[in-house]
């Protein structure tokens, strides 16, 4: 089954890396950080009901919403790799659309929270980035309206690579606001995202 996780990564100070010509394996995840974040967040109101809205996006995924920006490659294909994905505790490995890869596991899922952590990446920003704590959060606004906010919580390895996620804050901004309005847009236009 298919799910809207987004996972994708930003380069850090411009610096690149090739893709891998073998994907990473898996590998046990940091403890789930709950401080010290550079966050970034993006909303929208969905003309659905948060029962409605979920369902929606288990048949049309998130990231089929996403666009990529000069330095942003979201996700366009991923394997399981421990676990039935939706379920705590579940991880699969994502490749992104310039050839790199991240890997993800669910921490959470309820009706009104989907959280999860990325912990490998294997372009340039794995050289900064410890970890990330995504949350995606429904809230029932009227029976007919649901509230999407999307999170992304990114933990520098350290003060001095902060610097340079920071740095990358407006077009990761750009990203996700430039997603949550594409998939507004489909639902008010009746069309899918694909």
């Amino acid at each position: 089954m298919r799910f809207f996780s987004i996972v994708f990564v930003f380069w850090l100070a411009g610096c690149t890396s090739a893709p891998p010509t073998v994907p990473p394996e898996y590998s046990e995840p940091p403890a789930v950080a709950t401080d010290g974040f550079v966050t970034v967040v993006a909303s929208t109101d969905v003309p659905l009901s948060l029962s409605e809205f979920r369902d929606y996006l288990l048949e049309n995924p998130f990231i089929d919403y996403l666009e990529p920006t000069d330095n942003i490659a979201p996700p366009k294909s991923w394997v399981p790799l421990k676990g039935e994905w939706l379920t705590p505790g579940a991880s699969r490995r994502m490749q992104l659309a310039d050839g790199h890869y991240v890997i993800e596991r669910v921490l959470e899922n309820n009706p009104e929270l989907f959280r999860y952590q990325v912990w490998v990446f294997t372009n340039g920003a794995g050289r900064g980035i410890e970890q990330i704590v995504g949350e995606q959060r429904f809230t029932a606004l009227s029976p007919t309206l649901t509230r999407f906010e999307w999170r992304y919580n990114v933990k520098p390895t350290s003060w001095f690579t902060r610097i340079f996620v920071k740095r990358r804050v407006p077009e990761l901004q750009t990203f996700m606001d430039t997603g949550v309005r594409n998939l507004n847009a489909a639902i008010d236009s009746g069309t899918d995202g694909g």
